[in-house]
């Protein structure tokens, strides 16, 4: 019995890799056609941008001039900058620039990005009236069209949006290489959920609520990660994230090892976390409803436990070793799996990356840049560790120095 079971868990996990893979493959086939854009809008929408930034004097007035440059009725929209227990300049740059600066700071506020936009998105409704909001990051820039496509996008029916997202410092090699990724995914995990009616990914900058929305789900304040906890929240509400490629929207890349893996163990605990709180009840709806934005989101978000479910798979493959397994079988018994094997291996690695860095018309230098990406995914293994061992308290901020400007970036 204890083999049986030992086996029946080997082929599951097993099979859950592989089908879990081959949904994202036959889901990114849809990159390879375009987009409907949506009808240009004649009404235009009231708009607040709110800018969270904890000590970010640097490059905060950079990311408020790319605000205050939208080709957007100036009177529609505000920016609001807000400074979270900042102990520099912050305050006065984002002012200088053009910004209304909100101080979430003194007696009773505690800091945190997850607190400091839901206690600023109050302050904000309290202060006027918009029919949506738009969050970035201090570090980022955006497209002077961003505003223009987000209100055709609210205004063919969508109640969150989120941007297309690309690199605004591509100065040194894995600045390089993770802008490369930023493409790749574009076009074949962004685009091909647009496509297909499901739910985008939230990335932090770039996100536009409406007013509804943004009521009725406040920022989560104890979350490492509060885009992908915004995002499964949605989800497991029924709303669905639209993807709008023409509201770009540009983001700092780390230039150091170090910054690199600080923002990504930070990301990691932050998943692992929000798959605890919302995976359950993500696939829960996925199939009481049979919500295919559901079943994505759940899938998506299980992505978190790959590592532990692969370490386990070898694991219970070795124990089971004499036992019947269903990859092996299928290697060994069906005519040209193992040079399907081979050939569906080099899709993802290979032929889809150059193929999107193609079609998007990528630097030569990302384009090769990006083919290092194998060796950031050494990484991935002690990353996934070090998420595990900390806890939801740890922020692990990542300095910003990046001083590029929105005219370096559009002509």
């Amino acid at each position: 019995m204890g083999n049986f079971i030992l086996t029946l868990l080997s082929n599951l996990a097993q099979l859950f890799l592989l089908l879990t893979g081959l949904f994202y493959l036959f889901l990114s086939f849809r990159g390879f056609g375009r987009l409907r854009a949506p009808a240009r809008a004649v009404s235009k929408r009231r708009f607040a941008l709110l800018l969270p930034a904890h000590d970010e004097e640097g490059v905060v007035g950079l990311a408020v001039q790319s605000l205050a440059g939208l080709k957007y009725p100036r009177e529609l929209f505000d920016i609001y900058v807000v400074a979270d227990h900042c102990k520099d300049g912050t305050a006065a740059a984002a002012s200088a620039a053009g910004a209304v600066v909100l101080d979430h700071s003194g007696p009773g506020l505690k800091p945190g990005k997850g607190r400091a936009l839901k206690w600023a998105t109050g302050r904000v409704f309290a202060a006027g009236s918009y029919d949506a909001f738009c969050y970035f990051d201090a570090d980022s820039l955006a497209h002077p069209l961003f505003l223009e496509a987000m209100n055709d996008r609210l205004e063919a029916g969508a109640a969150a949006a989120q941007g297309m997202q690309l690199a605004k410092n591509t100065g040194n090699l894995l600045a390089k290489i993770l802008a490369g990724g930023h493409i790749v995914s574009n076009r074949f995990f962004q685009l091909p959920k647009q496509a297909l009616g499901l739910s985008a990914t939230l990335h932090g900058k770039g996100m536009c609520f409406t007013a509804e929305i943004a009521r009725r789900f406040p920022w989560d304040e104890t979350c490492l990660t509060e885009d992908l906890e915004m995002q499964m929240r949605l989800i497991r509400h029924g709303v669905r994230i639209e993807w709008e490629s023409r509201a770009v929207v540009y983001d700092e890349e780390p230039e150091t090892l170090s910054q690199y893996l600080c923002r990504t163990i930070r990301w990691t605990r932050g998943s692992l976390d929000t798959a605890r709180r919302h995976l359950p009840a993500v696939a829960a709806r996925a199939l009481r409803l049979r919500d295919p934005r559901a079943f994505e989101g759940a899938l998506y978000s299980a992505q978190t436990y790959r590592f532990a479910i692969a370490g386990c798979a070898a694991g219970l493959l070795w124990l089971s070793r004499d036992s019947f397994n269903i990859v092996l079988w299928a290697y060994a018994a069906l005519p040209g799996v193992e040079h399907a094997m081979k050939f569906l291996s080099l899709v993802p690695l290979l032929l889809y990356p150059a193929t999107a860095l193609l079609l998007e018309r990528a630097r030569p230098d990302l384009a090769a840049a990006y083919f290092l990406q194998p060796a950031l995914g050494l990484l991935r293994l002690p990353v996934f560790v070090a998420g595990l061992l900390r806890g939801t308290d740890f922020w692990g901020r990542t300095e910003h120095t990046s001083r590029v400007a929105i005219a370096d970036l559009v002509d």
